[in-house]
């Protein structure tokens, strides 16, 4: 490892540790001052809730999370182009909002208190802009950093082209197949709308940066995009609600497997059939 590498790689660390604090401490700060106990949400306490562990396995998962969408960037920055601070948030802002919504889906799904959910939510969602803005200033895409020049992303429609895919496998599949615990029926209202939020983020990220990212088939970008970049990430959220709370860590599982799919089946889709005709037009 030579020494600009070291640099990048101690400025990674220092900024993932930075924004662990920052997460930590944005929610102590609005528990104090919004005066409401996350744990004392309705459901059963978790046994790291129980015996005191869970800020210690907490800041570990956030550590884990964050770290890992950061190697992410640092290997497809110079795949994004564009600006540094541009970049940076085409990149964590998507997952600033998938975070969003990740930790939001509890208040319709069991459901936890809406108001202390919609806080912590928040306070999750700010930290990833965060880091998207500091490793912005670690990592440049070489050629194009002067220039400012972008690489050929996909057009916004296919925001919600994965996100009707999204909902489509949700409603066809998630809720009344699979049975994942949900509130379809009894918040219908919630639940629809939080599924299209939630659709549309996972989209945005497809729109504004992983359709940037090089493969050498649909299926290839795809997976790197929907299975091993926004999937990975997804589990990671499902999981951390186990963390808390006792739920069936086996629901949890399933349902991420089953976004995971439909996000690949969306990219690929839309990668099979109107991607390389638009940047033929172009």
């Amino acid at each position: 490892m030579n020494t600009t590498k070291r640099a990048s790689f101690a400025s990674t660390v220092m900024i993932v540790v930075a924004c662990v604090i920052l997460d930590v401490a944005l929610h102590r700060l609005s528990a104090w001052m919004f005066d409401f106990n996350y744990f004392n949400n309705g459901l059963p306490q978790s046994v790291l809730v129980k015996n005191g562990t869970f800020p210690i396995v907490a800041s570990i998962s956030f550590s884990v999370m964050f770290g890992f969408l950061a190697l992410n960037y640092s290997c497809t920055r110079s795949e994004i182009g564009g600006t540094r601070f541009w970049a940076g948030q085409r990149f964590f802002a998507p997952f600033a909002f998938i975070m969003f919504f990740g930790v939001l889906e509890s208040a319709f799904v069991f459901p936890t208190p809406f108001e202390a959910e919609i806080i912590t939510a928040i306070a999750d969602a700010v930290p990833y802009l965060v880091l998207g803005v500091l490793l912005s200033y670690v990592f440049s895409s070489g050629t194009n950093e002067e220039s400012g020049q972008e690489a050929a992303a996909a057009p916004w429609q296919s925001m919600l082209w994965i996100g009707i895919f999204y909902v489509a496998g949700r409603y066809l599949i998630s809720y009344p197949v699979l049975h994942i615990t949900s509130g379809y029926i009894e918040r219908a209202a919630g639940t629809f709308a939080w599924t299209v939020g939630c659709g549309l983020s996972m989209g945005s990220f497809y729109w504004l940066a992983g359709s940037t990212f090089s493969a050498a088939t649909p299926m290839r970008k795809a997976l790197r995009v929907g299975g091993l970049t926004l999937g990975i990430f997804w589990l990671m959220v499902q999981l951390f609600f186990a963390l808390i709370s006792e739920v069936s860590v086996s629901d949890l599982v399933i349902r991420a497997i089953a976004d995971i799919v439909y996000l690949v089946a969306g990219i690929y889709s839309f990668e099979k059939l109107f991607r390389g005709r638009l940047l033929t037009e172009s």
